[in-house]
């Protein structure tokens, strides 16, 4: 006799409010997204706040100063590195033909025509006005999403306290004890990642500056501000710094350009190889292999705002797990 399968209610309900969540997670995947950075900047920016409201600054102005501190630097970093890199890319544009020349005839290889060069710059320096429509829409949207970012972060910082002490009210006992610790850690654990970030920014940046100022390669400043603001964007970054670089080498010289590609290369592999693991297995305290993955993971989901955010989420789900499953195993054996 066929044995009779039996589902409860309970199972059903179950079932349907787990297709319900991932439904709503799918469709507001944007919006966790934004609310998990501001949860990092938050982590971040909680320090230096609590700093100035302890020297007796209403808290509003220290999020206020803090914010026109961290804008400052941002101008002041645009004003040091936009101006040298649009005018070292139009002598590079205007270059070209004779680099092309000069590359030939260090190579030994048949030589381009200059003027099938300079036809197909024309041809693609036309086709950017086309995007501009594009690009624009693209920066406007991003800018909206930055300017949301701002406020919500701002509003969390204010009410930090309030918005713990909300969740915290849900849960009773020993839970209550657990979910303070699991707040407490987030944020230790992504301030840690962002303080584990500044620090390969910074040693990339100065050992490229190093670099390129023993080439002799025009504003080595500015270069090495942009590899090290890049570092930030895993992948991508590096390789879009390193081709700045290398082109405005080769405004120099042929051979300078070939340098600054060696240069870019030893970099790359100190940093993947060396620098990056030992730096974030300090910080985080996540093995280099599962940074790797969740950097590939996060890439492959969202692109490269997934890879940024790959190494955060890993950590976050790391102290979790070790919170309410870890813990609470150890506590049961003993």
């Amino acid at each position: 006799m066929p044995q009779k399968i039996e589902i409860s209610h309970r199972t059903i309900i179950f079932a349907l409010l787990t297709l319900a969540g991932v439904w709503l997670v799918l469709n507001l995947l944007d919006v966790i997204i934004l609310l998990f950075i501001s949860l990092i900047l938050v982590s971040t920016l909680r320090s230096p706040v609590n700093f100035l409201t302890k020297k007796r600054i209403p808290r509003v102005l220290a999020i206020l100063i803090v914010y026109i501190l961290i804008i400052a630097v941002i101008v002041l970093i645009f004003r040091v590195v936009i101006p040298p890199l649009v005018e070292q890319t139009s002598l590079l544009v205007e270059n070209i033909p004779g680099l092309i020349n000069q590359l030939n005839n260090l190579l030994v290889v048949n030589k381009i025509p200059t003027e099938q060069v300079s036809s197909s710059i024309s041809s693609q320096l036309g086709n950017f006005g086309s995007n501009a429509i594009t690009i624009t829409a693209g920066f406007l949207g991003s800018l909206f999403s930055i300017l949301s970012l701002f406020v919500i972060t701002f509003y969390s910082l204010l009410y930090w306290n309030q918005i713990t002490s909300m969740i915290k009210s849900v849960f009773t006992g020993e839970n209550e004890k657990r979910a303070e610790r699991l707040i407490n850690n987030i944020e230790a654990g992504l301030g840690a990642w962002v303080r584990g970030q500044l620090t390969l920014c910074l040693i990339i940046g100065t050992v490229t500056y190093i670099g390129l100022s023993l080439l002799s390669v025009p504003y080595a400043l500015p270069l090495a501000i942009v590899a090290g603001l890049f570092e930030a964007i895993p992948v991508v970054g590096p390789v879009i710094a390193g081709i700045i670089a290398i082109l405005t080498g080769f405004t120099v010289s042929p051979v300078i350009g070939v340098a600054t590609l060696a240069l870019y290369f030893v970099i790359q592999q100190l940093e993947n190889n060396l620098i990056v693991p030992a730096v974030m297995k300090r910080a985080i305290g996540i093995n280099p292999l599962i940074t790797i993955l969740a950097l590939i993971i996060g890439a492959k989901l969202y692109g490269v705002v997934g890879a940024i955010l790959g190494v955060p989420v890993a950590v976050t789900i790391k102290i979790i797990i070790s919170e309410f499953f870890i813990s609470k195993l150890s506590q049961n054996q003993k």
